[in-house]
C-alpha cells in the first residue's frame, strides 16, 4: 500500500460520516466528504491542510485555488473563502487531515532556518494561500502522524513532533521564504498578520482602521492596500464576512437564535445582522440554518 492509501485509509476510518472529526492529537482533524457541491462561503481557518483522496477548490477575491490528493495547502491567517469540492463520491470521498497553524510553532521551526535573503517586495508578493506538491517526506510524514491517531497515550506527546517535521520540510521548499514572512517580525506579512489576529479575536469589537494602520507602522492608505492583497478585501468587509459566518455556526452548531447570534459577533441590530446574512447566503438566517440541517449539508464545514 502506498502512502495516499494507507493515509486515504486513516482519515476514512476516524471519520466514520461525512463532516469534521477530532482526533487523538490536539489540532488535528479528519475530514471527509461524500459528494460534490455548488459553491459556499466558508471560514477557513489558519490551517496546514494535506488531502488524502479527492479535490476541492477555495476561491479568494478572483484567485481560485485546487489541490487533491497529491497537494498540500497552508494558509497561515484565517480567511472568508468560497468553497467546492470538485471530487467526491460515496465510493471515493474527500478525505484530508487539517492540521491547526500555531503561530508559536510556525516560528519555532522558521527560527531554526537561516533567513533567506531576499527582497520580499518584489520577488513574493503578499499572499495568506499556498498549494503545493506534498513531497515524499511529506506525505511519510503524514502517515506516520495518521498512525499515532490508533495510539492514544503516545498521540499527544509525539504529535506535534510530526508537525514540526511537516512543517520544516514545507518552510524548507518552494512556499517556504514567503510562509516565514508571517512570522518575520517587522514584514509586511507579520503586520498585516497581526492585525488579522486581533479583529478575529474579537468579533464584537469594531474595526480601528486608524489604530491598526498605526499598530502595524503603516500609513491609512498602505495599510489597506496591503490588507486587500492578503484577504482580498478592506478590514471592514473581513470582519464583516467573519461575523456573518460565526453567527451562520452559532445557529447550526449551537442552536442559537438569530437574534442571539447577531448580538454574539458584534451586531448592534438584529434586523441589520438579517439584511446582511440574506445578502450574503442568499437566504434568512432561520431559513438557510434549516436548510442546511434539513439537507445535512456539512460542505461548508471544511
Amino acid at each position: 500500500m502506498d502512502a495516499h492509501s494507507e493515509l486515504a485509509k486513516i482519515v476514512g476510518r476516524f471519520a466514520p460520516g461525512d463532516g469534521r472529526h477530532d482526533s487523538p492529537v490536539p489540532g488535528i482533524r479528519c475530514i471527509k466528504i461524500s459528494h460534490t457541491g455548488n459553491r459556499a462561503r466558508q471560514h477557513w481557518g489558519a490551517w496546514l491542510c494535506i488531502v488524502a483522496q479527492g479535490g476541492k477548490e477555495i476561491v479568494v477575491g478572483r484567485e481560485v485555488y485546487q489541490f487533491d490528493d497529491a497537494r498540500y495547502v497552508v494558509t497561515p491567517v484565517d480567511l472568508p473563502v468560497i468553497s467546492r469540492i470538485t471530487s467526491a463520491s460515496p465510493e471515493r470521498p474527500f478525505l484530508c487531515l487539517t492540521i491547526d497553524l500555531d503561530p508559536m510553532t510556525l516560528t519555532e521551526v522558521a527560527a531554526q532556518l537561516e533567513w533567506d535573503v531576499f527582497d520580499e517586495e518584489t520577488e513574493h508578493p503578499l499572499q495568506a494561500v499556498f498549494v503545493g506538491k506534498t513531497s515524499d517526506k511529506m506525505m511519510d510524514a503524514a502517515v506516520r502522524l495518521g498512525r499515532l491517531f490508533q495510539s492514544p497515550e503516545d498521540a499527544p506527546v509525539l504529535g506535534p513532533l510530526v508537525i514540526k517535521e511537516l512543517l520544516f520540510h514545507i518552510l524548507k521548499g518552494p512556499d517556504g521564504p514567503a510562509i516565514r514572512q508571517f512570522v518575520r517580525s517587522g514584514s509586511k506579512l507579520h503586520k498585516i498578520s497581526g492585525a488579522i489576529h486581533r479583529l478575529r479575536a474579537d468579533l464584537s469589537e469594531d474595526v480601528d482602521v486608524a489604530a491598526l494602520s498605526k499598530e502595524a507602522n503603516m500609513s491609512r492608505s498602505a495599510f489597506f492596500k496591503h490588507f486587500r492583497e492578503v484577504t482580498a478585501m478592506s478590514p471592514i468587509q473581513y470582519q464583516k464576512h467573519l461575523r456573518l459566518l460565526e453567527g451562520r455556526r452559532l445557529m447550526i452548531e449551537a442552536g442559537e437564535t438569530a437574534e442571539g447570534s447577531s448580538f454574539k459577533v458584534g451586531y448592534k441590530s438584529a434586523s441589520q445582522f438579517s439584511r446582511e446574512y440574506s445578502r450574503m447566503f442568499g437566504n434568512s438566517p432561520l431559513r438557510d440554518a434549516v436548510n442546511i440541517r434539513r439537507h445535512e449539508n456539512l460542505v461548508h464545514q471544511m
